[in-house]
């Protein structure tokens, strides 16, 4: 819906930025579409992301594609919950990394953050979901033992 405050949004907003560059990976302008899926540092962290899951990795436009895949994924109800479930916590830790960047001058690993997302998304499972609950089993797949 394009109502996170990238660069390109603060800019229609009225508001001055010296630097319309994603911060993330340097080139192209910080749209919601280029830092969530398009940014170089993103599709990286989507790689890790897909490879853990074992799901073959999909290049998508835009986050309304992204979202549309995760819910139309697989056939099994749990396992396509499950995955939503990690592209959420995918958004929005490719967020937070940003944030961290630019606010705490934190420096960008994409496989930290795909680390950060396997954690998050095992602490979410864990207590919201019905799925895995040991986390030898979660890190090697979070699909091991859902049917």
């Amino acid at each position: 819906m394009d109502k996170i405050p990238v660069t390109e949004a603060l800019i229609h907003r009225g508001i001055d930025v010296q630097n319309r560059n994603c911060q993330l990976c340097g080139t192209g302008h910080e749209t919601t579409s280029h830092l969530l899926v398009e940014c170089e540092f993103s599709k990286m962290v989507y790689y890790w992301i897909f490879r853990w899951c074992g799901i073959q990795q999909t290049q998508f436009r835009n986050v309304r594609e992204l979202i549309d895949f995760a819910a139309s994924w697989g056939n099994c109800p749990k396992k396509r919950n499950t995955l939503c479930m990690i592209i959420y916590s995918t958004i929005w830790n490719i967020w937070m990394t940003r944030n961290d960047k630019i606010f705490k001058k934190i420096g960008v690993n994409p496989t930290k953050t795909a680390d950060s997302i396997i954690h998050q998304s095992f602490e979410w499972n864990k207590y919201w979901g019905d799925g895995l609950e040991c986390w030898a089993n979660w890190s090697a797949s979070p699909f091991l033992l859902l049917n």
